[in-house]
C-alpha cells in the first residue's frame, strides 16, 4: 500500500523500517538476557516464566509450553527443573489425571524480575505518550500482523 512518495522514498522507509526492527529484536534480546542473568537465570528461563503466567489460570503443562515456545518437550523439561529448584516455580500433578502435571510459577519468586520489568514498562509508557490514538492503533495492528508472522513461521518450523 503506498502513501503516494516515490518509489525511492518507499524503499527508503522500509529498509529503515527493517533495520529498526532488527536493532528492536536484537536489543530485545539483549535486554531480557541481561535481567535473566541477574536473577541466575536465561531469557528462555524468563519468558517460560512469562508464558505461564500468561496461561490461563496462571498454570501450564510442559506440553503447553512446548507448543507455544517450538522447544521441545525434553529442552522444556530441562527448563522447568533448572526453575523448579531455583525456587520459581512448583509442579501440582492433577487431582483427576495424576499423569497431568501443572506448572505454576511461585510469585514470591520474580521479586527481583518484577521491579526491571516494571521500569521497562513505565519507560516505553512514557514513549507512547507522544503518539495519538490513532497512531497507536496503527502500532498495535503491525504488531499485530507481525507476531501472527512470527507465529505462522514458528509453526512451520516446529513442523519441519
Amino acid at each position: 500500500m503506498s502513501t503516494g512518495k516515490n518509489k525511492k522514498e518507499r524503499a527508503e522507509v522500509l529498509r529503515r523500517l527493517w533495520e529498526l526492527g532488527r536493532e528492536m529484536s536484537t536489543q530485545t534480546v539483549f535486554l531480557h538476557q541481561a535481567i535473566a542473568q541477574g536473577a541466575g537465570l536465561n531469557a528462555t528461563d524468563t519468558k517460560c516464566l512469562d508464558l505461564i503466567l500468561r496461561c490461563e489460570d496462571k498454570r501450564a503443562t510442559a506440553g503447553w509450553i512446548s507448543q507455544q515456545s517450538g522447544l521441545t518437550t525434553g529442552a522444556v523439561t530441562h527448563i522447568l527443573d533448572r526453575l523448579e529448584k531455583r525456587g520459581h516455580i512448583q509442579r501440582i500433578r492433577d487431582t483427576e489425571d495424576r499423569r497431568r502435571v501443572f506448572i505454576q510459577v511461585k510469585p514470591e519468586s520474580l521479586k527481583s524480575l518484577v521491579p526491571k520489568y516494571e521500569a521497562i514498562g513505565k519507560a516505553y509508557m512514557a514513549i507512547l505518550e507522544e503518539f495519538t490514538d490513532e497512531e497507536l492503533n496503527l502500532i498495535c495492528h503491525y504488531l499485530e500482523k507481525t507476531s501472527e508472522v512470527s507465529r505462522q513461521e514458528l509453526s512451520k518450523l516446529i513442523a519441519s
